[in-house]
């Protein structure tokens, strides 16, 4: 089994939910705390959560 991480975030510049995938928790975690947009220099995550999934490797898709 393994596992994906998906952040679920609302900046403070914006009403809609978005979503970022990883592979890791360290890597959601990491991009919570160091978010940075690349236009608006006071942006910051003001709601957050982080949705684990399990991913079945081994199942065949037909």
């Amino acid at each position: 089994m393994k596992y994906a991480y998906l952040l679920k975030y609302k900046t403070n510049y914006g009403i809609e939910t978005k979503y970022k995938l990883f592979s890791t928790i360290e890597n959601a975690i990491s991009f919570h705390r160091n978010y940075k947009h690349h236009i608006l220099e006071n942006a910051y995550i003001q709601d957050y959560q982080i949705l684990v999934m399990e991913l079945d490797t081994n199942q065949k898709i037909n």
